[in-house]
């Protein structure tokens, strides 16, 4: 038995030498390193899953942020609606004014044109004017443009007038114009191919 134990310990001892010789002691380092490795891994999934943590906090904040943001912003718009209004009511005129600012800026006029125009100067123009109902711009070359006023059933209503037209008149006269001219255009091409 004694001599089993000894040929144990020799075994044991031979294995050791040899282990050192190969790198036993490598092996026990890799094995130190990986074992702080998969510790490091460890607090880097713990901080990943905190980060995830509070960006959803911080993007939760932000939600409610902007919706508190809008619903201020909706009751101001609604404040402003009810000061407009009421200044309608009370200036009856503002309303025109509204309405010709809205026409002068779809016609293609600049806010300081559009502001002139309101404050009763005349403008003499040389461009383009855009009509929505026609769809298409008309060239104007040193057109007077102005506001004008007139009594309908009792109230002043605003118009834009161009060269002292209504514009919307000016406008059905430039179209039917341009008709007029396109079908006197296609029935020189019919003359001519005959």
């Amino acid at each position: 038995m004694e001599l089993k134990n000894s040929a144990t310990k020799t075994a044991t001892a031979a294995l050791n030498g040899i282990n050192s010789l190969l790198g036993g002691n490598k092996v026990s380092r890799l094995e130190s390193e990986n074992r702080q490795l998969h510790g490091e891994v460890a607090e880097l999934k713990e901080s990943i899953g905190q980060m995830r943590t509070d960006m959803q906090k911080m993007k939760e904040s932000h939600v409610a942020e902007r919706l508190r943001a809008s619903e201020q912003h909706q009751r101001e718009i609604g404040n402003l609606r009810r000061i407009i209004d009421k200044a309608k009511e009370w200036f009856p005129m503002l309303a025109e004014f509204f309405r010709i600012e809205r026409l002068c800026r779809s016609v293609g006029l600049s806010e300081r044109h559009t502001d002139e125009l309101l404050q009763g100067k005349v403008l003499v123009v040389t461009g383009k004017l855009h009509s929505d109902e026609y769809r298409r711009s008309f060239a104007v070359e040193k057109a007077r443009l102005q506001v004008g006023r007139e009594e309908r059933d009792g109230k002043t209503v605003l118009d834009l007038l161009v060269d002292k037209v209504p514009i919307a008149t000016w406008f059905k006269e430039k179209w039917e114009k341009k008709i007029e001219q396109k079908s006197m255009f296609c029935k020189i091409n019919r003359k001519i191919r005959l």
